[in-house]
């Protein structure tokens, strides 16, 4: 069993390529690992070690336009969200779990709503909570005034930002789709989100702006989620990764029994 992340592995889907790296034992429960925007999977080298040493197989790819997968023309929330589907039927999963951080997580409970009958659990952590309708979306504008390219960067960080661009490892352009649109109503997901039987954990950080503050609406509307403070900061797999792995293994622990 490797216990470290592999080096990548290279699957075209969708016809364009998409990189993943992989650890753990091949018969373990799977999970997935999806990062943040202008990340990559080896964020996960402290979490995907753990869970590999627990048992699990690890899946935890490059999102489009980060790492060593394709850049592409187009980068909407649906682009990633079809690629990671794409990904667990060329893998041949036929049901696994998902840890997200920040719009990894986003789009981890996405794909739980779209097939909620192959993600068994789901991890989100520090995921942004975009707004339910224009009124809810013009609440957050009033509460956290200021340009809105400002408000979008903190999810990111210009400093880092900047660095990924300059080292290759971010396509740029990707901002314009995914920022917006993680700032725009979104009234289907919410629905969606209320008759979803998946068991969600969903970890926050204390003083982590609109992430902490919504935490208790997301928490609200689904039906199976226990919500969890951690420590202050937005990458609490690294920043508190011991605290972040008591919480997250005993939740993934039940799938090794089909809870």
């Amino acid at each position: 069993m490797e216990s470290r992340l592999s080096p990548y592995r290279f699957l075209k889907v969708r016809g364009h390529r998409v990189a993943y790296r992989t650890c753990g034992c091949e018969d373990g429960p799977p999970v997935m690992l999806i990062h943040a925007f202008a990340s990559q999977s080896i964020s996960w080298e402290y979490t995907a070690h753990a869970l590999a040493r627990a048992g699990f197989r690890v899946i935890a790819p490059d999102l489009r336009g980060h790492g060593c997968s394709a850049r592409t023309r187009t980068y909407a929330l649906m682009d990633f969200e079809q690629d990671l589907i794409a990904l667990l039927d060329a893998l041949q999963l036929a049901q696994v779990s998902l840890i997200g951080h920040s719009l990894g997580g986003h789009l981890a409970l996405k794909l739980a709503t779209y097939q909620p009958e192959r993600i068994l659990r789901v991890v989100v952590e520090a995921a942004p909570v975009p707004p339910q309708d224009a009124a809810d979306a013009a609440d957050i504008a009033a509460a956290y005034p200021g340009p809105a390219w400002r408000r979008s960067l903190q999810l990111v960080g210009l400093g880092r930002l900047l660095r990924l661009v300059f080292l290759r490892r971010f396509d740029p352009r990707a901002a314009r789709s995914v920022l917006p649109e993680l700032r725009a109503p979104m009234p289907d997901w919410w629905s969606r989100l209320a008759s979803l039987q998946t068991p969600c954990l969903l970890l926050a950080g204390q003083g982590d702006g609109l992430v902490t503050k919504r935490l208790p609406l997301l928490a609200s509307r689904l039906p199976q989620a226990t919500a969890r403070s951690l420590g202050v900061g937005h990458r609490l797999h690294n920043e508190h990764a011991e605290a972040f792995l008591a919480e997250v293994l005993p939740f993934l622990g039940a799938a090794n029994h089909g809870d």
